[in-house]
């Protein structure tokens, strides 16, 4: 046979392979789906047979329908029509009913493990927040502990008090501007300072560098703005954060600068690290008894290093990672709900009001220095920002966990090794539990039942309750009454609707696409007045 009757034949032969191919990947997906929806062990959930067959279904409503991070919508849909409980996806079951909250988020001994590509979001599984495992995320926790009780958090006043200071200088500088003051970049540099300090022992200065706030603020965005794809792809972070970025570095900064800032973060965060091995190196393990002593460790890294996890739960990987969560969840969250309670009391002047004559009154019988403790007692205070924190309903995602075992609702057995979710908002939300639930009434606080008390989750509950909720409300009490009761602040071009109310899901809730955030005004300096 020539040469030419044989490249005669070759197109013949790749196209058999290539509809072969195509068969068997058709039959491939056709069995998947006939598997999923009559033999999974999910097949008799309620839900729709799409959503059952394919996580495409999600992927359409976070990625392509518009404004994007959408499925919280669609799922709350799902709900109303099938019921308290709803398969959203292939291997997930979602439960809209707050008696069954306590049991899926259960304490101590009742043991839950996350979902793995939740866990894979962020890339860092070796961080609490990343943890599979039950008993392996209780260790963790346990060692970083002593950071975050109410004695440690308490005991460091004096280390946040410099850090209200130069909020309140941010605030002083601005009185009067044409310029409107952006609440979260505010607050945001004012909660980074604040963790570096308290958490890894660095002196920042991003209250005082406003082109460095700005670009933090937004690497956060884009941290935000690519959570609904990151959700559909978990594993694709941990990829890039693979490749060697001083190669990539010169392109990142010139078209990518928002993630470029945030991959110069876990550069430092590594730096940080490696110095406090090598010093550590160098001053040997001689001051654990004194560092045993102390209220709470020198940073974070002194308490893994001093807790009693095995030595390989110590390495700088790990402490790198567990870095990282700390700062990225401490940082965005505790901005976000200052901005928030702060939006809340200027659009309700009669509330604001109240609570500026109680924080007064404490300023004066304290000569000018309160501490938390003073703060967390005054009623309208700490119920406006109980409610913020309600109305906040920080995380919007979906939040699963296994269980072990098998778990029964209302009829349904929920098969051990099934990823169980529930959502905050259906909770701090819920109408029939919080009357008219988005509206802000701190004054619901003063009456509340057992029942309200128990169903305030804003931090979660359980073994995976947020481990800073104490350092939260620091940082909280402090930095808003400084500033309460030093300066008049009004709202600037902010209107619930576009800048506060969330409309896409990106883990946190995020507003519209339109918003330019929630800004103020900074009328009168009461100190500047007084001299």
């Amino acid at each position: 046979m020539e040469s030419a009757d044989i490249f005669r034949h070759l197109p013949s032969s790749n196209t058999t392979w290539l509809l072969a191919l195509l068969c068997a990947l058709t039959l491939y997906m056709l069995s998947m789906c006939v598997y999923r929806l009559l033999f999974h062990p999910l097949a008799r959930f309620p839900g729709p047979k799409l959503a059952a067959t394919t996580k495409w279904y999600e992927f359409y409503y976070d990625i392509l329908k518009s404004p994007g991070g959408q499925f919280f919508h669609k799922l709350s849909q799902m709900h109303d029509q099938y019921g308290p409980i709803v398969r959203p996806n292939p291997s997930e079951i979602h439960i809209r009913d707050p008696g069954f909250f306590d049991v899926l988020y259960a304490a101590n001994p009742t043991k839950r493990n996350k979902y793995l590509p939740s866990t894979e979001m962020a890339a860092l599984p070796l961080g609490i927040h990343g943890t599979i495992s039950h008993d392996t995320h209780r260790r963790r926790r346990v060692a970083i502990s002593p950071m975050f009780s109410k004695r440690a958090v308490t005991s460091a006043q004096d280390l946040i008090q410099p850090h209200v200071h130069k909020l309140v200088e941010v605030f002083a500088a601005n009185v009067d501007s044409l310029e409107a003051l952006n609440l979260q970049t505010t607050f945001l540099a004012y909660t980074t300072d604040v963790i570096y300090d308290y958490m890894f022992g660095i002196k920042t200065n991003y209250q005082n560098n406003k082109q460095e706030a700005e670009a933090w603020r937004q690497s956060m965005e884009a941290v935000a703005q690519a959570t609904p794809f990151s959700k559909q792809f978990p594993w694709l972070n941990a990829k890039l954060l693979a490749l060697p970025h001083a190669l990539f570095r010169p392109l990142l900064n010139r078209f990518l600068p928002d993630i470029a800032g945030l991959l110069e973060t876990h550069s430092v965060m590594m730096q940080t690290v490696s110095n406090y091995v090598s010093e550590q190196s160098k001053t040997g393990l001689g001051e654990i008894a004194e560092e045993k002593e102390k209220i709470k460790p020198k940073t974070l890294f002194h308490a893994i290093d001093r807790s009693q996890l095995a030595g390989d739960e110590k390495n700088p990987q790990r402490m790198y990672q567990e870095g990282l969560t700390v700062l990225f969840a401490g940082g965005e969250t505790g901005s976000r709900l200052l901005a928030h309670t702060m939006f809340h009391l200027l659009d309700n002047p009669d509330i604001l009001e109240k609570v500026k004559d109680e924080i007064a009154g404490v300023y004066r019988s304290s000569n000018g220095s309160p501490e938390v403790k003073m703060l967390e007692r005054l009623p309208w205070f700490s119920a406006s920002i109980r409610e913020s924190l309600r109305l906040r309903a920080a995380t919007t995602s979906r939040l699963p966990l296994i269980s072990t075992k098998d778990l029964v609702y209302k009829g349904w057995t929920i098969p051990a090794g099934t990823p169980i979710s529930m959502s905050h908002p259906d909770i701090l939300h819920n109408n029939d539990i919080f009357p008219e639930a988005l509206k802000f009434k701190p004054d619901r606080w003063f009456n509340a039942t057992d029942f309200q008390n128990r169903m305030f989750v804003p931090f979660g509950k359980g073994t995976r309750m947020c481990i800073g909720m104490e350092f939260a409300y620091g940082e909280m009490y402090m930095s808003l009454a400084a500033v309460l009761n030093r300066f008049e602040l009004e709202l600037f071009d902010t209107t619930w609707e576009r800048d506060v109310a969330y409309s896409r899901d990106c883990f946190l809730g995020e507003p519209s696409k339109s918003s330019l955030g929630i800004r103020v005004k900074v009328l009168i300096d009461k100190a500047a007045k007084r001299d």
